[in-house]
């Protein structure tokens, strides 16, 4: 079971298809959110799902949506969008030996530019209010969003500094 980290837009997801096209069962606990808040009926940008997330993590725990992820897991497995060290530590305690977590590191400005590329609900936003939300995600404070202390826990960092051939060559080198 891995785990992938990083700020919005470090390439979490891409590195989670790589390995889905390698055999790995992809699950990403923001779709797993955004699936909750559709059905709800909410707002899917990113201020949203952050203040949703922390709603939901007042009332189930700060691994939420861990716990519900865990039980889908079978054989080889990618998880992104890891948040906040409860969820690292809800991973590790289920799975021991078996987890491992990876950060995705990427510069901001290169992160804004993939944003607005991929087009997801909540990214047409300027690169002022991208830092805004970014810096939300880094709160060191515990709780519902504390990203860098989620990256300090990884066991490996790979570099999406360059190109695609680049990142997925870090990644078979970690495979």
């Amino acid at each position: 079971v891995i785990g992938v980290v990083g700020h919005p837009a470090s390439g979490k997801d891409t590195v989670a298809e790589y390995l889905a096209g390698k055999g790995f069962t992809h699950f990403s606990s923001g779709n797993v959110i955004r699936e909750k808040m559709k059905e709800a009926g909410l707002p899917l940008d990113r201020s949203s799902m952050q203040e949703f997330s922390k709603g939901e993590r007042a009332k189930h725990g700060n691994h939420y949506p861990s716990a519900e992820i865990a039980e889908r897991v079978e054989g080889d497995t990618v998880i992104s969008g890891f948040r906040n060290t409860s969820e690292v530590d809800f991973f590790k305690n289920k799975f021991g030996d078996e987890f491992i977590l990876i950060a995705v590191d990427a510069p901001l400005e290169l992160r804004f530019n993939l944003a607005k590329a991929r087009g997801r609900i909540g990214d047409n936003i300027t690169l002022e209010h991208f830092k805004k939300e970014d810096e939300r995600e880094r709160a060191a404070s515990g709780g519902s969003h504390e990203v860098d202390q989620v990256i300090l826990m990884a066991d490996e960092v790979i570099n999406n500094h360059g190109s695609l051939d680049e990142l997925f060559r870090q990644i078979d080198e970690l495979l």
